[in-house]
């Protein structure tokens, strides 16, 4: 475990786009997750967006495609992010396979505490079957029969005190993003999965979302 967490500490991306000390805070930070294979890179559009609004906005290098390594990274950088800018919370948002680690955060590792809201932009919230033709370190997890996505949506999709957010691309081959529990829904027309992070409508709806308006549709649906 010490070796697992002096990997992840030497890949985090942890620099703001605009540093923010604890006195310049006007609003959360946010923390910008990407997705299945990708890079912090892939995200700098829309966190140079959020940085224009006003928010210390970071991104993060995930190790690899495991998504419980890749909560404990997450866990790091929101510790991290928390420390350089005095918040008390901090807001997530992930692509794809990332708002799946970034919610095993907040269920199995205690992420509710410490985040205010989570938007998630193409999510498999509930698994995505071309996933299990891959290795377990590969994005197998994503596999509606893998054990992370069982233990995952088990019971409360939307635990704590957290505003959380789904939104999809009617492009998305993963139809199903809904969360149990309550949570906004928001349905984009047009967009391709991998363009989404740069989208000017995925944009504007992640900052509605972080800003504490609904983009779409809020239901309270059964937990199962």
């Amino acid at each position: 475990m010490r070796s697992t967490m002096a990997a992840l500490a030497f890949l985090l991306t942890v620099l703001p786009a605009t540093a923010a000390h604890a006195d310049e805070v006007r609003r959360e930070p946010v923390i910008l997750v990407h997705g299945w294979t990708g890079v912090g890179s892939d995200m700098a559009t829309m966190r140079d967006a959020f940085t224009a609004a006003g928010y210390p906005a970071y991104t993060v290098d995930l190790p690899g495609q495991n998504n419980l390594v890749n909560a404990l990274v997450i866990a790091d950088t929101v510790r991290q992010v928390r420390e350089r800018t005095g918040a008390a919370k901090v807001s997530l948002v992930g692509h794809s396979m990332g708002g799946l680690s970034t919610r095993w955060y907040l269920k199995r590792l205690g992420g509710v505490a410490e985040v205010s809201t989570y938007v998630s932009m193409g999510s498999p919230q509930y698994g995505y079957l071309p996933a299990c033709l891959l290795g377990e370190q590969d994005g197998g997890q994503m596999c509606p029969f893998n054990p992370f996505m069982w233990d995952l949506d088990t019971g409360d999709d939307t635990p704590g005190d957290v505003a959380y957010t789904t939104i999809r691309s009617t492009e998305d081959a993963a139809d199903v993003t809904r969360l149990d529990g309550g949570a906004c829904f928001h349905e984009i027309t047009g967009v391709e999965h991998p363009a989404e992070p740069r989208s000017p409508l995925f944009i504007a709806a992640a900052l509605a979302a972080v800003g504490g308006t609904c983009p779409g549709t809020f239901i309270n649906l059964p937990v199962t």
